[in-house]
C-alpha cells in the first residue's frame, strides 16, 4: 500500500488571463451574447403565451 506523501498547500493562487479570442470587455456596450440570450428568452415567453392563450379560446368556444 501506499503512503501518503503529506505534499499539500495552504494558498492557491488563481490568475486570470484575457482569451486572445474574444475582444476586451467594455461596460459602456452591452455583451453581444447577454443580448441575444435575452432575445431568445423574449420569443420563448411570447410563443408560450400565443400556445396558451389559443388553448384558452378553444376551451371558451361551443362545441359544435
Amino acid at each position: 500500500m501506499a503512503r501518503p506523501r503529506r505534499t499539500t498547500t495552504e494558498r492557491v493562487r488563481v490568475v486570470l488571463e484575457p482569451s486572445l479570442r474574444s475582444p476586451a470587455y467594455d461596460p459602456a456596450k452591452p455583451d453581444s451574447r447577454l443580448v441575444e440570450f435575452v432575445r431568445m428568452l423574449a420569443r420563448q415567453a411570447a410563443k408560450e403565451f400565443v400556445e396558451a392563450e389559443g388553448k384558452r379560446k378553444a376551451g371558451d368556444r361551443l362545441p359544435e
